[in-house]
């Protein structure tokens, strides 16, 4: 007997957008913080210089992750929405 698993499927797939986007928006406003913290330091001293750029490194690299954590979100969600699809069809 065949027991179609697509409603729980779609129920895993919501929380895990769900979940997702709070990545996503953990992220962003990691960046900001980093982008605060390179805005905020005195340019004179070298070491100050340094600490910037690496700030700034930091943040673009942080900010990727943000990218690939939303691209996540969307897969997983289509993905939950074609399993409702395919749910609904089967009822």
């Amino acid at each position: 007997m065949m027991y179609d698993t697509s409603g729980a499927t779609a129920s895993q797939l919501d929380i895990v957008a769900r979940e997702l986007a709070v990545v996503s928006r953990r992220i962003g406003d990691a960046t900001q913080q980093a982008r605060g913290l390179a805005a905020a330091t005195d340019w004179q001293a070298k070491a100050a210089q340094a600490f910037h750029s690496l700030a700034d490194e930091w943040a673009r690299e942080i900010s990727s992750l943000g990218c690939l954590a939303e691209t996540a979100r969307v897969a997983a969600a289509q993905a939950r929405d074609a399993a409702w699809r395919q749910f609904e069809a089967g009822c």
